[in-house]
């Protein structure tokens, strides 16, 4: 399971989420993030997922743990 975002020129971070990192490998290639100069920020991980809407908290994709990555654009010099 991927979620795939349409990115924007003027996006700083993008976060692809999967149940597994072949998918979000696959999906940081099929979306040209390195050719945008985008680099993973941090350790990718098994995460849960709580979304927060008006003071109420539900789960997010049915509560799976899903490994997430974080991408920023790298700094333009």
């Amino acid at each position: 399971m991927t979620q795939q975002l349409h990115t924007h020129d003027g996006d700083d971070f993008i976060s692809i989420i999967a149940a597994t990192m072949a998918e979000i490998t696959d999906a940081f290639r099929a979306q040209g993030l390195a050719e945008r100069e985008f680099a993973i920020v941090h350790r990718t991980g098994r995460h849960r997922f709580t979304r927060v809407s008006d003071g109420a908290a539900e789960a997010m994709f049915e509560g799976e743990p899903l490994i997430a990555a974080t991408f920023a654009r790298r700094p333009r010099s």
